[in-house]
């Protein structure tokens, strides 16, 4: 950490490191690939399964229900399909975000303030109403 922390980070926390020779990929003890968190990494698919589960998702919303967009731009399909979907089926759609984003114009509302900001606030009136 100390050898790198002069890397400037980039807003998706990523950084620029210059020394990365000697990085090596773990290996999974069990079957000898790369060790990798389950998470799906930009410009992966995301697997069939977790997208039927997360369509399953917003389909029992419903019109009742309501789909919140929470810091994302949409700027890739594997987040946006949800939003279309939603959008589709009478689903309200809600978007946190600072700037514009491409579900800006199937959402229901569009509320322009930061991530941090909005879950704080949702929270604290949570806390309120109990």
């Amino acid at each position: 950490m100390a050898r790198h922390g002069h890397a400037a980070m980039r807003p998706d926390g990523d950084v620029d490191l210059d020394a990365t020779a000697d990085f090596v990929v773990a290996d999974c003890e069990e079957c000898g690939g790369a060790l990798k968190p389950d998470v799906v990494f930009f410009g992966e698919n995301v697997p069939a399964a977790r997208v039927a589960r997360c369509y399953d998702a917003v389909d029992a919303l419903g019109v009742d229900g309501a789909l919140l967009v929470a810091g994302s731009s949409l700027a890739v399909m594997s987040g946006l399909r949800f939003v279309k979907r939603a959008a589709r089926a009478g689903t309200p759609v809600v978007i946190v975000n600072r700037g514009v984003t491409r579900g800006d114009d199937l959402a229901a509302y569009k509320l322009e303030i930061g991530v941090g900001d909005f879950l704080g606030a949702l929270a604290q009136r949570r806390r309120t109403k109990t």
